[in-house]
């Protein structure tokens, strides 16, 4: 038997996939909007106006990505973040239990919340588009 702590620094690696599919998922379409204020600073770089590119007037363009488009690259990065983070964390349940088939069994609890986190983030993302 290992303590509780003992098994959190051995699965929290798994954790990783997650945060980097939420931080996409939730922060991709500021990322397309602010994102594009690097095309005018790319004109005149130490604003000495400079315009380099002609790209010093650019506006921000709000309808790059419509929702429907940033809903579905979110919901792709959410899924593939929490299949990953199952994968991680079955490779390390195989390397850690010493029977296959217990390792196979201690992650169904982590499957079912993965199911049940992923449902839920889809469903909170899916708001703003069914309202």
């Amino acid at each position: 038997r290992q303590s509780v702590l003992m098994i959190a620094r051995i699965y929290v690696l798994s954790l990783v996939p997650i945060a980097i599919a939420y931080h996409l998922a939730h922060y991709f379409s500021y990322l397309l909007l602010a994102g594009q204020l690097i095309i005018p600073v790319m004109s005149d770089p130490f604003q000495l106006g400079w315009n380099l590119f002609a790209t010093v007037d650019y506006q921000i363009d709000i309808g790059v990505f419509d929702a429907g488009n940033v809903w579905y690259l979110s919901l792709f990065a959410i899924v593939l973040g929490h299949i990953f983070a199952v994968w991680i964390a079955h490779i390390t349940a195989l390397r850690v239990e010493a029977n296959p088939r217990t390792a196979m069994i201690s992650q169904i609890p982590l499957l079912l919340l993965m199911i049940t986190y992923t449902m839920i983030s889809l469903w909170i993302l899916s708001q703003p588009i069914v309202s």
